[in-house]
């Protein structure tokens, strides 16, 4: 076994979850490591849905514009290693070892031990800071207030918190209100904040946050920039009402949202990016398993929706772009998650769904998820494995134009599909 292999072994034996939070021990963690985040210029993505996207936008359009950019992104489909990247590459994994090694030497205090988050998340600071990247874009993991990324010492150079849903619940609350209260944690004094689409509850919310704060609905130029002082939050930028020729890269009209918040985050940071640069980067990207189109024939999309509002999100996308077809919905979801709702949300244009577990020790097993599925009142069989589950799928559609397969409700699942097809 290889040096690599071994060290994601270490890691992968983790815990998820330690005796403080991802911001203390972030806190307690870097400084033993030479604070590699100090001097970093830094972008700060917070929110449920859409903060991936969000975060490769901005990536791609300061790459775009000749910065040299760093990405950190969770969680990982195929290779940890997608976690960490400079202009949308890999870290290799001879730098992956040597730098995660010697994060796994540093002697911490007695409660402080990093789990796998924490610790890629410093791997991460350590190879951007390596690199000399001009910009690095950082991903919360969970949350916002307690989250790893939080314990970084550098105020970042802008934030964004993208749209705000009902998960994590038993960790975050059980409501978007209270939800919103957890992400807005990212905000800090003198730090610009853009808020994507959300509902009217959860921006009145998040402005309890801040000291400035500036609704634009349905308009957003740079005069914005000059009405308001920092700190300030610009507010539910609906893009699609503004400027329909922005064409995201990404499906879903929610996307628009994400396009429209990442370009403001750039606008706010005093990057001085080209907007026709950023555009053009932002066109370049492709994200996996958001609404993503494996093939035509038979039509086959997966997607990594996993709460409420990406399955409405899919679902939506699902019936305007398709709106003569149903689908076989491949289904995995962890124990955690609102599979009735995955099933009301996607029952009125399903032909049927294939159960599977996935390899997370947090997934629900095949039989488990077929009696929630039919308990909706839906046709539903198990399949004993992921191989199993895209045979069945594929028979079912064989010669039949009207239909489509869809698989959804979890990004392990997602990951490992595409690791099957690749």
């Amino acid at each position: 076994m290889s040096e690599y292999s071994d060290i994601v072994k270490q890691i992968e034996s983790l815990k998820r979850f330690g005796r403080r939070s991802g911001r203390e021990v972030t806190e307690h963690l870097l400084p033993k490591l030479s604070d590699p985040d100090r001097g970093l210029k830094i972008f700060h993505i917070a929110g449920t849905n859409g903060k991936g996207s969000v975060a490769v936008y901005i990536a791609a359009a300061l790459e775009a514009n000749g910065f040299k950019t760093g990405l950190f992104i969770s969680p990982h489909l195929i290779t940890i290693r997608e976690r960490i990247q400079v202009n949308r590459r890999y870290i290799s994994e001879a730098d992956f070892a040597r730098l995660a090694e010697r994060v796994l030497s540093v002697r911490t205090d007695e409660g402080y031990e990093p789990t796998f988050f924490d610790l890629c998340l410093a791997t991460a600071l350590l190879y951007f800071k390596e690199q000399g990247c001009d910009y690095v874009v950082l991903e919360t993991g969970l949350g916002g207030r307690l989250d790893s990324t939080r314990g970084i010492s550098q105020t970042p150079v802008a934030g964004v918190i993208t749209a705000i849903g009902l998960d994590h619940t038993e960790i975050l609350g059980d409501t978007l209100e209270k939800i919103a209260d957890e992400k807005a944690g990212i905000i800090r004094d003198g730090m610009p904040v853009i808020i994507a689409h959300n509902l009217p509850s959860v921006r009145r919310e998040i402005k309890k946050f801040t000291r400035g704060y500036f609704e634009c609905d349905e308009a957003y130029d740079q005069t914005v920039r000059n009405s308001v002082s920092a700190p300030l939050i610009v507010a539910s930028m609906k893009a699609q009402l503004r400027d329909p020729s922005m064409t995201p890269p990404l499906a879903g009209d929610f996307q628009f949202d994400n396009e429209a918040a990442a370009l403001a985050a750039l606008e706010f940071s005093d990057s001085m990016a080209d907007v026709s640069k950023a555009l053009s980067g932002i066109r370049s990207v492709t994200w996996p398993a958001r609404i993503q189109k494996i093939s035509d024939d038979p039509l086959f999309i997966i997607d990594g929706s996993h709460n409420p509002q990406g399955v409405k999100a899919l679902s939506g996308t699902l019936k305007e772009t398709y709106p003569d077809k149903r689908f076989v919905f491949l289904i995995s979801a962890m124990k955690d998650k609102d599979v009735r709702h995955m099933v009301s949300r996607t029952k009125s244009i399903a032909a049927s769904y294939i159960c599977a577990a996935n390899p997370s020790t947090r997934s629900l097993d095949a039989d488990s998820l077929c009696e929630i599925v039919r308990d909706q009142g839906a046709d539903a069989v198990a399949a004993a494995d992921i191989d199993q589950a895209l045979a069945m799928a594929r028979k079912l559609v064989s010669g039949e134009s009207s239909l489509g397969i869809v698989a959804f409700g979890s990004l392990y699942f997602a990951g490992e599909l595409l690791k099957n097809l690749r």
